[in-house]
């Protein structure tokens, strides 16, 4: 009688790199993730926590909704400080200080002493009340093209 040969065990199927790429990009889009979620921490989520987390809270200047904050920097300084975390959507500046507008609030930088005042305020009561200067530079607070009548057919009649 004779004996049968051995076989030879078959070898397991080749290991593929896919499951390792999957794993390191994972593991980048988790660090990328974390390092902006860092950022906001830090920076704020708006421009308004921004200035809350920068400058001195001065509740004597308050004017109504309008809160005030304080700096010992100049007007143009600090609205190039906060223009260069929070990019505005229109900005105008005259001789009684840098208007930033963004989506929904407004930030006005006004010489205080030697310093600077810094206001927040909600943009649509801002640009009532600071009409005479924002006026023929911001132009409307609402959405592009609502104010225009020509969209189409039915539109605005």
């Amino acid at each position: 009688m004779s004996k049968p040969e051995p076989t030879e065990p078959t070898p397991p199927p080749p290991v593929t790199s896919k499951p390792r790429f999957w794993f390191w990009m994972a593991g980048i889009l988790g660090a990328i993730a974390g390092m902006m979620a860092i950022a906001m921490l830090v920076r704020g989520t708006t421009v308004r926590d921004y200035v809350e987390d920068t400058y001195t809270r001065a509740a004597s200047l308050d004017r109504g909704e309008e809160i005030a904050f304080t700096s010992d920097q100049a007007p143009t300084r600090v609205a190039a400080n906060i223009t260069g975390q929070w990019k505005p959507v229109s900005q105008y500046a005259d001789a009684s200080g840098v208007y930033l507008r963004y989506n929904d609030d407004m930030v006005l930088v006004r010489p205080e002493g030697t310093g600077s005042v810094i206001r927040i305020d909600d943009v649509a009561r801002a640009y009532r009340a600071y009409h005479s200067s924002v006026g023929g530079n911001w132009g409307w607070t609402s959405g592009h093209g609502e104010s225009f009548r020509g969209r189409g057919p039915g539109a605005g009649k």
